[in-house]
């Protein structure tokens, strides 16, 4: 009674907050799995195609508000799954909570995203495995399914909170912030952001970053790090708009974006050189862009 009591003393522009939190997230992921699909990526095994969240995730201040808009608790839970993925297709709802993966029980809790990552672990082995075996608790019920695993890009997709024009990629996860999703004017700007970072996953460039002893930190503008890390930028401009055109978007929004996005930064982010000017990235989209109309006219998938 106590707890149901504290339930509905929840300020109602609380439980807003939380419901558009995961709007924006479902979004992000919703964008992100139909670009993992696109065929660019070697078949490698694609994520289930759901949002994922635990209660542990939240400020302390959010957490009654998330247990009584999503229905959190002691397990993961999924709060919504992507149209079209394999999470769909074998039958998982929003609301489900998962209780073992692969006949493994879900990891203990942890702190923020921590718990979540080691069930990205466990869900990604196992699908690299074959069909992925999952136990949900639905309605209270414990309910088996099974998850296909289908060919895509091998990364996950992620909304982090906060204003800022944020986007990330560290080789396994993309991550978009809140104020950024908000700021595109449409779902093809949001796809070119995600298509950035995705293609940085794809093309391995954290990795050959590591490798050839690149900082990206205080010394990212200077000597071979400015100019390793702006051939990553370039590679990934120039991948992410096929990437869209073969998921369906319009690549043709990315001159206008790249421009408005430009006036919007820091100018000392653009001007170390780490990344291409405004009006450099401009021209090799208008220039790709013409390459993909050239090969879409011609009955062809765009290629790179």
């Amino acid at each position: 009674m106590f707890l149901a009591f504290l339930l509905a003393a929840v300020a109602p522009a609380e439980v807003q907050a939380v419901r558009d939190l995961v709007t924006l997230d479902v979004k992000v992921a919703s964008l992100g799995d139909r670009l993992a699909r696109s065929g660019l990526c070697d078949a490698r095994l694609s994520g289930p195609g759901w949002v994922l969240q635990d209660l542990s995730q939240y400020d302390r201040s959010l957490r009654l508000a998330a247990r009584n808009a999503l229905g959190l608790g002691e397990l993961p839970t999924i709060v919504a799954v992507v149209a079209g993925s394999a999470a769909q297709k074998a039958g998982l709802r929003a609301g489900d909570q998962v209780e073992s993966i692969a006949g493994q029980s879900v990891p203990a809790g942890g702190n923020g995203y921590a718990r979540l990552q080691r069930i990205d672990d466990l869900v990604e082995q196992a699908l690299s495995r074959g069909p992925l075996a999952l136990q949900v608790r639905r309605h209270g019920k414990p309910v088996s399914v099974a998850v296909i695993p289908e060919e895509g890009c091998a990364s996950r997709f992620q909304l982090l909170p906060g204003p800022g024009l944020n986007a990330k990629a560290d080789g396994r996860y993309v991550q978009v912030s809140g104020g950024l999703v908000e700021f595109v004017s449409n779902d093809d700007e949001l796809a070119l952001v995600i298509a950035h970072e995705l293609a940085h996953n794809i093309l391995g460039h954290r990795a050959r970053l590591d490798a050839a002893g690149v900082s990206r930190g205080l010394l990212a503008g200077f000597g071979k790090n400015r100019s390793r890390i702006r051939e990553t930028e370039l590679e990934a401009d120039r991948l992410a708009l096929y990437l869209m055109a073969r998921a369906g978007y319009d690549p043709s929004v990315a001159p206008a974006f790249w421009q408005r996005f430009g006036r919007k930064l820091v100018p000392g982010f653009l001007s170390d050189g780490t990344h291409p000017g405004t009006a450099e990235r401009v021209r090799r989209a208008e220039a790709e862009i013409s390459r993909i109309r050239q090969q879409q006219a011609a009955g062809r998938r765009p290629m790179p």
